[in-house]
């Protein structure tokens, strides 16, 4: 463990000195004592260099008295402690030393119990004052955060009012500052490692990110948001020539290493537009965003004329789905299996650079056959599956998607583990589990090899036991936490959707009207009355 404090004594005698070095084990105390002064004159010269945060000086020394000292102190160093020794049991001196700001006032020869009490003290003086710091500091940057987020809720309500109510919205006046201006879009898909970075503080992950982004493009006339509908985008308005957006944007995948933000794509507007086109670029850049590579690396997308479906390949063409249907039907899945990783490709998506597009599509119909091929039969069941392969395509995780195509096969196959006695424990352990974890990533897969259970086999048995999924039991959850955190006027409804689990405030507002009935916002205005 460091030290955390500094003391610098003082005192004209070698003797004084060495003995109060070797009094205490100053390092017990988390302090680290200097080397002594000899007079006051050298204790001032080794402040400003040493910067202690406690000086323990003797009253009567040559050159510059004790008295002098802390009165010196006392103007210049305000928040340097004190204490006082000396030989003399004077009143007046005594007296002296309160009036310069020491603390307290020691009697030679100066005692080991004397020397801890003394300490003490300034050491819980000392500890009260970095509280104060840190709450001020705290309630200074709680304040940024929400005026930022105030800033985004600004910009997201016009790009909103412009993607949604369109003819109703906002109008932006072209203006310099909003004319002729270009977009980069910076989208985060791995948002479970920005809760952990951020402990789960979306203001403060907003605020840190938007003041990075800043940083690096260190020009105070770009617009900078988070869209607080999606906490893991963020959207610059800068006026700059398409050579220096793409500067711009090799710097930003440069500041945000993989291993600690997981992968980013940047897509580049390089069109000059104005704010009030601020839609129909948005669509724009998402439209192209599922271009990008698939696969656990950043990327830099520029929009050009978008893509028509037929420039992609269909990886999951009738031939592979002919083949794929006819496994299931036999109850073939280790075939099934060959076909759709192997010979479909989708074990080697990230390495011949399928697009997100392309995979999406791919896992999409892929899910659609295997539900087929059950008749109706265990549909709840898919549920399990398709939340986790959505998750896996958001953050761009090959393995969770291949993992969760492969439990739907053995979902549709009927296979299960053997029997086992202490299965009804498991589940109500897992469900234990569920309601204390269920703001973080759960999905079936985990769920089940972290309580050695077969995947398909605990889902069927939960299903069971609770009569609903597992899906369906952490949606429950959450939605229970929102209403909790609704009832604060103070917790914004985007803050309340990250915290209970969603990084997309507008699918968070439809499984809240699906188990509500109503909108977020329309629950919290019945709340009111």
């Amino acid at each position: 463990m460091g030290l955390k404090y500094r003391v610098l004594a003082a005192d004209d005698e070698l003797w004084s000195r060495e003995n109060i070095k070797r009094m205490l084990p100053w390092e017990d105390y988390s302090i680290e004592f200097l080397e002594p002064a000899c007079d006051g004159e050298e204790v001032l010269e080794r402040i400003p260099k040493e910067k202690p945060d406690i000086v323990i000086t003797d009253i009567n020394m040559p050159f510059l008295s004790g008295l002098e000292l802390l009165n010196q102190i006392s103007s210049k160093y305000p928040d340097i402690i004190t204490l006082a020794v000396s030989g003399y049991d004077d009143f007046k001196k005594v007296k002296g030393v309160f009036m310069s700001g020491g603390i307290d006032y020691l009697l030679k020869p100066v005692s080991r119990e004397q020397l801890v009490d003394s300490l003490s003290k300034a050491l819980k003086t000392l500890e009260e004052r970095e509280k104060e710091k840190a709450d001020k500091e705290d309630s200074i940057l709680r304040e940024n955060y929400v005026s930022s987020f105030l800033e985004d809720d600004e910009f997201s309500s016009l790009l909103n009012g412009k993607l949604f109510r369109p003819g109703n919205e906002f109008h932006v006046p072209s203006t310099k500052v909003f004319s002729e201006i270009s977009t980069i879009l910076v989208k985060f898909h791995n948002v479970e490692i920005l809760k952990q970075s951020y402990d789960k503080d979306v203001l403060r992950m907003s605020y840190a990110l938007k003041e990075k982004l800043r940083e690096i493009i260190d020009n105070e006339r770009t617009i900078i948001f988070n869209y607080t509908d999606k906490v893991n985008e963020f959207i610059i308005e800068l006026n700059a020539t398409p050579a220096r957006l793409h500067f711009i944007a090799d710097r930003i995948l440069e500041a945000f290493p993989i291993e600690k933000q997981g992968p980013i794509t940047v897509v580049i507007h390089d069109k000059a537009t104005s704010l009030d086109d601020i839609a129909a670029v948005y669509r724009e850049m998402i439209a192209d965003l599922v271009t990008r590579p698939f696969g656990n690396k950043h990327s830099i997308v520029v929009c050009k004329d978008s893509k028509k479906i037929s420039d992609f390949q269909d990886r999951y063409n009738s031939r592979v789905e002919s083949i794929v249907s006819d496994c299931l039907s036999k109850k073939d899945i280790a075939q099934a299996k060959t076909v759709l990783m192997e010979t479909a490709g989708l074990n080697k998506c990230d390495s011949q650079k399928w697009t997100l597009f392309e995979v999406t599509q791919f896992t999409t119909r892929v899910l659609n056959t295997i539900a087929d091929s059950a008749h109706g039969e265990d549909s709840r069941l898919y549920e399990e599956v398709q939340d986790a392969i959505n998750y896996g395509l958001r953050s761009l995780n090959k393995n969770i998607i291949t993992e969760n195509i492969e439990l739907a096969l053995q979902i549709v196959s009927g296979s299960e583990g053997n029997e086992s006695s202490s299965i009804s424990e498991q589940v109500e352990s897992i469900h234990d589990y569920i309601e204390k974890h269920y703001m973080e990533r759960l999905s079936l897969a985990d769920l089940a090899e972290q309580f050695f259970v077969e995947p398909s086999y605990l889902s069927r048995k939960f299903s069971q036991k609770y009569n609903e999924t597992i899906t369906a039991f952490i949606t429950g959850c959450r939605m229970n936490r929102a209403k909790e955190l609704m009832k604060d006027d103070n917790n914004k409804l985007e803050a309340i959707s990250f915290e209970v689990g969603y990084d997309d405030y507008n699918y968070f507002s439809r499984v809240f009207r699906r188990s509500e009935g109503v909108s977020p916002s329309e629950y919290r205005k019945n709340l009111s009355k």
